[in-house]
């Protein structure tokens, strides 16, 4: 009986140091992992501040100063908008109709207008989850910098 307690404490002991290196394996592998998605965001973060200034630095004052309209095919219809340039340079996207848009497709899509401005062309990424809505806002305002084109 007295050895039988013992064994049985030796087993547990066992088990829970197997269990804490099998978790101790586990949690270097997540680190790894981790620390790889941290360089791969960083790189890609790196990448997109280069390209948009890149964009910005060759955009210059290449439109004529006004207000221009265009429309694209979104998620659930046409999305139209109008586009202020001043100074060369878009410095307004306000989407002026979209009807058929599912309102919360369209509020996500509409996060597109910022990186726009700031690459100041409408050659950016399409939002995630808000695809369709994303790309009848990029055709809108590209229709409507054609408008605008030197």
């Amino acid at each position: 009986m007295k050895h039988q307690e013992f064994w049985m404490r030796a087993a547990s002991l066992i088990v829970a140091v197997g269990a804490l290196g099998i978790y101790q394996a586990n949690a270097l592998q997540w680190q790894r992992e981790e620390e790889a998605n941290q360089l791969a965001v960083q790189r890609a973060q790196t990448h997109n501040a280069e390209a948009m200034q890149a964009a910005s630095d060759t955009a210059g004052a290449s439109y004529q100063d006004g207000v221009y309209t265009g429309s694209g095919e979104g998620f659930g219809g046409t999305v139209s908008v109008e586009v202020t340039v001043s100074g060369g340079k878009m410095t307004g996207i306000t989407v002026t109709a979209a009807s058929g848009e599912d309102t919360a497709y369209l509020n996500r899509a509409m996060q597109m207008i910022d990186s726009m401005l700031a690459a100041q062309s409408a050659d950016v990424d399409t939002i995630s989850g808000a695809t369709f809505s994303s790309n009848g806002i990029k055709t809108a305002v590209q229709q409507a910098l054609e408008g605008a084109k030197k």
